[in-house]
């Protein structure tokens, strides 16, 4: 969408083999569709996984995608990651204890990410998502927005921060001494 242009252009449609497809219109929806359309900013993607596994998927599915000539990707731990522009978003799948992970290793990994984003991270929008509903809390970040959905059949949330320099509350407020 940012580089301005349809998606699924070179995929097939399962409504193409209906007895009513009207394949002339579609044939025409799609060559306007394949018109450059202009886009604004120049677009900077960046991927970046300590798996190495992880990263040839993402680079499989980029090219599948045809757009992998616009994304860099890099091999690196989320925790020692330096946010690669001034802003930006920011969009990761922690991991959550299905895999990998114990319980208590995560109650350990959180607070250290959280601390990773807002030391590296000011200034952008941060969306993670995740089953584990103890995230928020424990990365110490209060979520703008929550989002249910499913990986599977597994619940889980796509919390949304906005990551702001130092502390995100107001000015304490004065305890009087009784």
């Amino acid at each position: 969408m940012a580089r301005g242009r349809a998606p699924g252009l070179k995929r097939a449609f399962g409504f193409e083999k209906l007895a009513d497809f009207d394949a002339a219109l579609w044939k025409r929806l799609r060559e306007e569709a394949a018109q450059p359309a202009p886009h604004g900013a120049k677009l900077a993607l960046y991927a970046s996984d300590g798996d190495a596994g992880a990263l040839n998927a993402t680079r499989r599915n980029l090219a599948a995608a045809g757009v992998e000539r616009w994304v860099r990707i890099e091999h690196c731990d989320v925790l020692e990651r330096a946010a690669p522009a001034e802003a930006g978003v920011l969009v990761a799948n922690p991991p959550y204890g299905e895999r990998t992970s114990s319980a208590e290793a995560l109650a350990r990994f959180y607070p250290k990410l959280g601390a990773v984003l807002k030391k590296n991270f000011a200034g952008w929008r941060c969306h993670l998502v995740t089953a584990d509903l103890r995230l928020p809390k424990l990365v110490r970040l209060k979520p703008a927005r929550r989002v249910p959905l499913y990986n599977g059949a597994l619940e889980c949330r796509l919390y949304e921060f906005d990551i702001v320099a130092g502390s995100n509350r107001g000015p304490m407020q004065r305890r009087s001494a009784t």
